[in-house]
């Protein structure tokens, strides 16, 4: 979307913040991992997450960490995602993906 090339791969950090206190750890990774469950209908169908470990370079357009000297860590299966999704519906409230398409 910026038009040039980022100095790094942008990403969602799953790392607990100390604000969230004694809150569920599966609530927190939870919403990291919902918060982009649109984008293999938005992109394209192949798109997969994943875990990956990279050194933080700068932060991107939407202040998300850029991370590179990546290194994969494994992908995270559609199941991981259905239970997130599942685990951030049951929530009180409403939460949504960060899903930019007006159509979505």
């Amino acid at each position: 979307m910026t038009g040039i090339r980022l100095p790094g791969l942008s990403a969602s950090p799953l790392g607990i913040e100390d604000w969230w206190g004694e809150r569920s750890a599966d609530v927190w990774v939870a919403r990291r991992l919902y918060d982009y469950c649109h984008l293999p209908r938005v992109k394209d169908a192949r798109t997969r997450p994943w875990i990956l470990h990279g050194s933080e370079a700068a932060r991107g357009p939407d202040n998300e960490p850029l991370v590179r000297d990546v290194e994969p860590v494994g992908w995270i299966a559609d199941c991981v995602i259905a239970e997130a999704c599942r685990i951030v519906t049951a929530q009180p409230g409403r939460w949504g993906p960060v899903d930019r398409d007006p159509a979505g």
